[in-house]
């Protein structure tokens, strides 16, 4: 049995370190760096070796926090990582109304003390270098989209050259980062195995199924609710009284979303699944974004089974599955027209 059970937040940013929890420090700010990273695992760890319980909070900083949590999982202390906004919500909830340093490693101990969010796991090294290339390509995406703005307004001919030969660059630098997504997958078996089987699905094309293996680990191990709420596709009731108010979808993993509204509107083309789908609802008169949510979450769990079942995808499966139910509907019929009690 655990002798004690401490929770630590702690609240980092680039420069520093902010602790709350820590034995003998209620407050603590160490610089973030490799040594503040090692000093804080030896202490934990020390703590989790003489039997007591050991939690660590921090939340999601841009990647700030990637260090330290490296450096805690060697050392084998559990750290979750949590969502910024629950944290600020759940601080204002306690009035804590402030945001400074200080008081965000003080929700975040006292958040972890009623929630007792799971530790989140380190990914693995190849998984990690493609969470990499796919973040810095979306910020060359992003650059890319902001220049390309920006050149409509300048009059200087001059300053159109050399925004233009920023932006041939910037094209070329997410050409070249497409590529290394790609080799990345193809070299590790399981990734390729993965995105291999995301890709006969049609509408997944080789950087959305890199996506999808590199933020959602997690599908073919989850039934249909657990991976449509990971991905943020489960839509939330908005009742009172008599009220029933429209259903929206919120939170979960942003940019798995994005994948799936690229896989969602090419597949409106491309696959007769989801285009079937899709007109069926805005015959019903739905709303075409909520038609095309809608294709997103049949896309998700169809793909979730894809990998469940570690088979390509089947043009006729939904076809097969039709027929196969109306044949049992009718071998059910038969069987209680024939029977005993029925005549």
């Amino acid at each position: 049995m655990p002798c004690q059970v401490y929770c630590i937040g702690i609240d980092a940013s680039t420069q520093f370190l902010d602790t709350h929890g820590l034995p003998g420090h209620t407050r603590r700010r160490l610089p973030n760096s490799p040594e503040s990273h090692g000093e804080l695992a030896t202490i934990l760890s020390a703590l989790r070796e003489g039997g007591n319980d050991v939690l660590v909070v921090m939340e999601a900083s841009g990647g700030c926090e990637r260090g330290l949590h490296h450096a805690l999982a060697a050392a084998g202390v559990a750290t979750a990582i949590v969502n910024p906004k629950r944290v600020r919500d759940f601080a204002r909830s306690n009035g804590w109304l402030a945001k400074t340093d200080r008081v965000d490693a003080r929700a975040l101990k006292a958040f972890g003390e009623a929630n007792r969010p799971r530790a989140t796991p380190i990914p693995e090294p190849v998984r990690a270098e493609l969470i990499e290339l796919l973040d810095y390509r979306d910020q060359v995406l992003a650059e890319i989209t902001a220049r390309s703005h920006q050149i409509e307004h300048f009059h200087s001919e001059a300053m159109r050259q050399v925004a233009g030969a920023a932006l041939e660059a910037l094209r070329g630098q997410a050409a070249e980062l497409a590529e290394q997504i790609a080799m990345t997958v193809y070299c590790d078996a399981e990734l390729s195995r993965r995105a291999a089987l995301l890709r006969s699905f049609k509408g997944v094309g080789p950087l959305t199924s890199a996506m999808l293996v590199a933020y959602l680990p997690e599908l073919g191990s989850l039934n249909e609710k657990q991976v449509a709420s990971l991905a943020g596709l489960a839509p939330f009731a908005c009742d009172s009284g008599t009220l029933r108010g429209v259903r929206r979808i919120y939170g979960g993993r942003a940019k798995v979303r994005h994948a799936l509204f690229h896989v969602a509107r090419i597949g409106l083309r491309w696959n007769p699944v989801l285009k079937k789908l899709y007109e069926r609802l805005k015959a019903r008169g739905k709303a075409g974004k909520v038609a095309l949510v809608a294709c997103m979450r049949k896309a998700l769990v169809m793909l979730n089974a894809l990998l469940k079942a570690g088979e390509p995808w089947d043009p006729d499966h939904e076809a097969k599955k039709a027929d196969q139910a109306a044949l049992r509907k009718t071998a059910t019929a038969v069987a209680e027209a024939t029977s005993p009690a029925a005549a």
